[in-house]
């Protein structure tokens, strides 16, 4: 690649997409202005009015640009195409609202090999998760597989299918791309599988820069996101009657 000038943390937003975890999403918040100055942060949410984030830390939300949705539970696919929309910077850095941010991210490290090679979306670790991933048809293209793997690798950056959900894009790049708004949650495989198999994106992962994943199972957040149903209507819309996950379980469709 040619030479592109340097971006820093000014030329990125960081956007969250957040419902009824507001003590998570202040935790993320504050560890961003801890580690940047004055980053900008757009935050979606589409919770009820007593759990929203903006309500229980207002003090820290006034730090942020928080767009309050007026429906609740839009879910995941609404929420964070809201937060990529109203991003104004080139570049775009995905976050859940239970991650913190701390100096293992090491954002210079991940912005220079954004720009050194071929990449669209780069993904980084996420506590022992957010390994690279790929997907490979099973029985006659009706059976999705998700598994351990990489395309190439140059040292710890490896090339892959699925990235986690803590990654740096291109805005725009994001903005054609998409959540499907109909699927609220178990989006995760929906939307790299048409980043890396339909669309044809680049997608690696940094595997030595990571973000902590401090998983907040709050009974108003957990009955939202335990709902297969979505999973099902992602694995009909690609095509698949049923998925094989790296353990080797299988769920239908």
């Amino acid at each position: 690649m040619s030479e592109a000038k340097q971006f820093t943390p000014d030329d990125i937003t960081f956007c969250i997409k957040t419902i009824h975890r507001p003590w998570s999403c202040h935790r993320l918040v504050e560890s961003l202005r801890t580690h940047y100055f004055d980053p900008k942060i757009v935050v979606v949410d589409d919770g009820r009015p007593e759990l929203r984030f903006s309500v229980k830390y207002p003090e820290t939300a006034r730090h942020c640009r928080v767009i309050d949705l007026e429906r609740h539970d839009v879910g995941v696919g609404v929420g964070r195409n809201t937060a990529i929309d109203a991003a104004e910077t080139e570049f775009i850095i995905l976050l859940d609202d239970d991650h913190v941010i701390t100096p293992d991210l090491h954002l210079d490290r991940v912005c220079k090999r954004f720009q050194q090679h071929d990449i669209d979306i780069l993904g980084v670790r996420q506590g022992d998760g957010g390994r690279p991933m790929l997907f490979a048809p099973l029985m006659n293209g009706q059976r999705i597989w998700m598994f351990r793997g990489e395309h190439r690798r140059i040292g710890p950056l490896a090339w892959c299918d699925m990235s986690s959900n803590a990654f740096l894009a291109r805005r725009d790049t994001i903005a054609k791309l998409r959540w499907d708004p109909e699927i609220k949650t178990y989006e995760h495989w929906e939307f790299f599988y048409r980043a890396s198999h339909i669309k044809k994106l680049k997608v690696a992962v940094a595997e030595d820069c990571m973000v902590v994943h401090a998983h907040v199972g709050a009974k108003p957040y957990g009955d939202l996101r335990c709902r297969p149903k979505f999973r099902k209507l992602g694995l009909r819309k690609q095509g698949f009657h049923s998925m094989r996950y790296p353990g080797g379980g299988i769920v239908h469709a």
